[in-house]
């Protein structure tokens, strides 16, 4: 086993017949900050290693049969993380029934490290946002995103749903500064044109409800020449 460590808090398990072939896959993951470490494949799948603590499992073999088709089933009763396979001439009933034992992704050989990266990124991104919790609770400040409601010690704050969204997603990103640029993309879904305020505006009429409950602590602040920050401890 060889193992390639770059500060990432995204930890990738490589599983290959060919070290040299997997070489440009596995340089494009350590440049992208993630670690990596690789392990060569044996005729059989060591249950042990894909049990350890990881955010992601590649295979590459060199040539797929029938015996590794009932591995993967085997790995998913012992490892529930994510599980990304490189493969090379295979048919379509057999990506079917790779997706049906377990397998998360199938990238077909020849493929750009650039798009198995961007691929890659997609997955956690989506599983990321399926981890995320539909309540979050902060002192007494309940926010609920299913229900799109908000209350603090059971009492409800009415808010619109433009002044939720804000909240929502600053609650969702709590300890996090989040300057102008995300927050206008990834809030209301356009590109901040370096002088609207409206953030503040909404930033502004959500603190003000909060307000109105003495006892709540300012949760939102102002990060000066930055933006702002979800306070999770008040």
């Amino acid at each position: 086993m060889m193992s390639h460590t770059n500060d990432s808090c995204r930890s990738i398990v490589f599983y290959t017949d060919d070290e040299n072939a997997s070489g440009p896959f596995v340089n494009a993951l350590v440049q992208e900050k993630f670690t990596v470490k690789l392990h060569l494949r044996s005729k059989k799948y060591p249950d042990g290693f894909v049990a350890q603590d990881m955010d992601l499992f590649i295979v590459e073999p060199a040539r797929f049969s029938l015996d590794d088709l009932s591995a993967y089933a085997r790995i998913r009763t012992i490892y529930t993380g994510l599980m990304v396979v490189l493969i090379a001439d295979i048919d379509e009933m057999l990506q079917v029934l790779l997706y049906e034992q377990g397998v998360d992704e199938l990238l077909l050989k020849p493929v750009n490290p650039l798009l198995m990266l961007a691929r890659i990124r997609a997955l956690f991104r989506r599983n990321d946002k399926r981890m995320l919790p539909a309540n979050l609770v902060f002192n007494g400040l309940e926010i609920n995103g299913g229900l799109r409601r908000a209350s603090y010690l059971g009492q409800e704050i009415s808010f619109t749903s433009r002044e939720f969204d804000l909240l929502w997603y600053l609650a969702q990103n709590a300890c996090t500064t989040l300057d102008r640029d995300h927050l206008y993309k990834d809030v209301f879904g356009v590109e901040y044109n370096g002088y609207d305020r409206s953030v503040d505006m909404y930033i502004a009429r959500i603190r003000a409800k909060m307000a109105s409950f003495s006892d709540m602590p300012q949760m939102i602040k102002t990060v000066r020449n930055r933006g702002y920050l979800f306070a999770a401890e008040g």
